[in-house]
């Protein structure tokens, strides 16, 4: 079966995008102890707080934050889609907010901020590295914004809640020098695995032939060999030696010109039928080995096998088409003045036609 070109492709990119490991399990490892220290941090840190409406906001800021994270390290492709980017940048900035809002300002202690605040910068960090630096950037900003209001309203200040997201920005700085370092490492590795993709094909094919090589030598060592040894021996062949090495030639061209024919069952067939005087050709095109199924290629021999049975005369064509038609294979049976074609289908079905050529007579 030949394998999908467009399944390869995407494989290639996935496997080129994630370079950076983002759905390793080393990742996701890290990104499950972060949430554990998130969640130790912030209880520690908040264990004044007394309000489960504070609590439930908190908890729905990591909820937040944790579907952010798993949108932008599960998505796949060679560029992280714009529908993934939008959500979860969204989810950080209001991941964010909520936790901040949900922080009461009588018993409130800078540690509170921390996790949050890590959070959205390690999903930003993400998004810029993925290749979407601008929403990285954006949302930066806004929670920015949302942390300076936030300072306002419990009364520290614009400037000492923005404050609590300047950490942020040194780490997308980084972010952003090691996308680019990296995008031309992603190049090239993209480059590296076509060309040992081709490569294995190319190995792969020449396998496939020099067995196939193999296997005709050995056919023609069994079969020629000895009819060869005789000749140089100066044997003289009687009539009925000289039609089995004409059919033994036949039968080695077969394997040639038309292996998907090759079975026991049919050599055996074209044989007896030959001997008895029925002209047999086969042809091999190719179409069968763009078809997955076997089964379609067992009843096309027993077909034909059961069609030389009977015959002591006439002629026998069966041949494998070329790919990229509706049929894949033919067989016709010329008996005089009925010939008989039988059609097979990529799918399997079979439609048989019959036909009766006049026979011609003129007056001497």
């Amino acid at each position: 079966m030949t394998p999908n070109p467009r399944s390869e492709d995407r494989e290639l990119d996935d496997a080129t995008v994630d370079i950076y490991g983002l759905g390793s399990s080393t990742v996701t490892r890290g990104l499950g102890l972060f949430a554990a220290v998130y969640t130790v941090v912030t209880i520690a840190a908040g264990w004044h707080i007394t309000s489960v409406h504070n609590w439930a906001g908190l908890i729905a800021g990591l909820v937040l934050f944790a579907i952010a994270t798993l949108i932008v390290q599960r998505a796949r492709g060679p560029r992280f889609p714009l529908s993934a980017a939008v959500p979860a940048a969204l989810m950080a900035v209001c991941g964010l907010a909520i936790s901040l809002w949900s922080l009461p300002g009588e018993t409130y202690l800078q540690l509170q901020t921390a996790p949050p605040v890590s959070a959205a910068t390690i999903v930003f960090t993400l998004l810029a590295v993925r290749g979407r630096p601008a929403f990285a950037w954006v949302g930066a900003v806004c929670c920015t914004g949302i942390a300076g209001l936030w300072g306002m309203a419990i009364g520290f200040g614009f400037a000492s809640g923005a404050g609590n997201t300047a950490f942020c920005y040194p780490v997308l700085v980084l972010a952003m020098l090691f996308m680019l370092m990296a995008r031309p490492l992603a190049e090239r590795i993209r480059v590296l695995r076509e060309r040992a993709v081709a490569q294995a094909a190319t190995e792969a094919a020449t396998a496939a032939a020099a067995a196939e090589r193999g296997r005709q030598l050995s056919r023609l060592g069994r079969r020629a060999r000895p009819i060869l040894g005789e000749i140089v021996d100066g044997h003289e062949f009687t009539i009925d030696e000289v039609a089995d090495v004409r059919l033994t030639e036949a039968q080695l061209r077969d394997g040639i010109r038309a292996p998907a024919w090759e079975s026991d069952p049919v050599r055996d067939a074209v044989w007896q039928a030959r001997r008895r005087g029925v002209t047999v050709l086969l042809l091999d095109d190719g179409a069968l080995s763009m078809v997955p199924e076997r089964v379609l290629l067992r009843r096309l021999r027993d077909v034909l096998v059961d069609e030389l049975r009977p015959l002591d005369s006439g002629q026998v064509t069966a041949r494998v088409l070329p790919p990229g038609r509706s049929l894949v294979a033919s067989i016709v049976v010329n008996t005089g003045p009925t010939i008989k074609r039988i059609e097979y289908g990529v799918g399997g079905e079979t439609s048989e036609h019959s036909a009766t050529v006049p026979v011609s007579t003129s007056d001497e």
